[in-house]
């Protein structure tokens, strides 16, 4: 993995070298990803999967100018409620993310991008059985390469990968009475892959059929324990919106 982070840097630092000085030409999209989305969950106060399916949207703003853009994209707090119940209710796990990514075209087609920049993730999970609930707080540098194939007319396929190697922050637990136990520092790292059928019309509006699935866990840094482990994916279907030039 360590290879796959430095060749995009490498060849994001060649595209910045090779582009042309032309004049700008910028444009500003907005987007919006609706998913079904199921996935499990493992975590220190969680050691059975908990398996649950949820509905979610993502916002998107990207910004262009010729080959470079900044994306962001975010997902406003998505519930899933878990398959387990206990004397405290239903387990549950919320979660919500940022992220943020510069990135460059390699090629004049724009066919081919590498970028970076973070991530930013809020987690909280509920446990019907013993009533604890668990909240962490992690960010992590992202490293992306985009790979966006013409098909037929005015259509595309377009995949994504994502590496996030470094997932750190600090998990904090509280108990049915909501005390406050030892925080628990959690390190890890998480992959983030996307592929998906596209149709451009004649006005720059876009919309995609796909795939999106995630594979994060992170481990307690003073003992190893497992911290938590969310693995799942879904249906996509996105909208691309122009909406300045």
């Amino acid at each position: 993995m360590r290879r796959v982070r430095a060749t995009l840097v490498a060849c994001a630092a060649l595209a910045v070298a090779l582009a042309p000085w032309s004049p700008a030409s910028a444009e500003t999209d907005l987007g919006i990803l609706a998913a079904v989305l199921a996935g499990t969950h493992v975590g220190s106060d969680n050691p059975q999967p908990d398996s649950g399916v949820a509905a979610g949207a993502l916002l998107e703003l990207t910004q262009r100018w010729n080959r470079f853009r900044i994306h962001l994209e975010g997902i406003p707090e998505v519930r899933v409620d878990g398959n387990s119940t206990g004397n405290y209710g239903r387990s549950s796990a919320s979660l919500s993310i940022l992220n943020a990514t510069a990135s460059l075209a390699l090629d004049p087609k724009q066919t081919f991008r590498a970028g970076f920049g973070f991530q930013l993730v809020n987690e909280s999970n509920f446990n019907g059985v013993n009533g604890n609930l668990d909240q962490s707080r992690v960010t992590s540098p992202r490293f992306e390469g985009v790979a966006r194939l013409p098909a037929a007319h005015r259509h595309f396929v377009e995949l994504t990968f994502a590496d996030m190697p470094r997932i750190g922050g600090v998990l904090h637990i509280f108990d049915q009475d909501l005390q406050a136990a030892t925080p628990k520092p959690e390190l890890g790292a998480e992959v983030d892959y996307a592929a998906a059928y596209g149709w451009r019309n004649a006005h720059g509006s876009e919309v995609l059929l796909g795939y999106r699935g995630l594979s994060y866990h992170t481990r307690n840094t003073d003992n190893g324990e497992l911290v938590d482990r969310n693995v799942g994916g879904g249906v996509t279907l996105e909208v691309r919106l122009p909406v300045a030039k």
